[in-house]
């Protein structure tokens, strides 16, 4: 594999964990439906772009692209998890 194929397979793998690497909701029940629900459309987004980028391009960096592309376009909208002042989680 050449180095540039190689440095385009750990990018597509870095854009798929940016993608689904997301905060802890809060505690707050309407904070954690969001998270299901945008941890749910992300994976949906990457594998169908994954799947389509497989059986049409075979090119990494389109499917980078797109999954960029997608993440940035499903921003977080609840509020990330705080853990409690002193050390303590919830």
């Amino acid at each position: 594999m050449s180095e540039r194929t190689e440095s385009a397979h750990t990018d597509l793998l870095d854009a798929i964990v940016e993608a689904l690497d997301l905060p802890l909701p809060s505690i707050e029940e309407a904070d954690e439906r969001a998270y299901y629900r945008l941890l749910e459309r992300r994976a949906l987004a990457v594998r169908i772009i994954l799947q389509i980028n497989r059986t049409v391009t075979r090119d990494p960096c389109v499917a980078v692209e797109a999954i960029r592309t997608r993440t940035a376009e499903e921003p977080i909208t609840y509020t990330p998890f705080e853990p409690m002042k002193g050390g303590e989680d919830r």
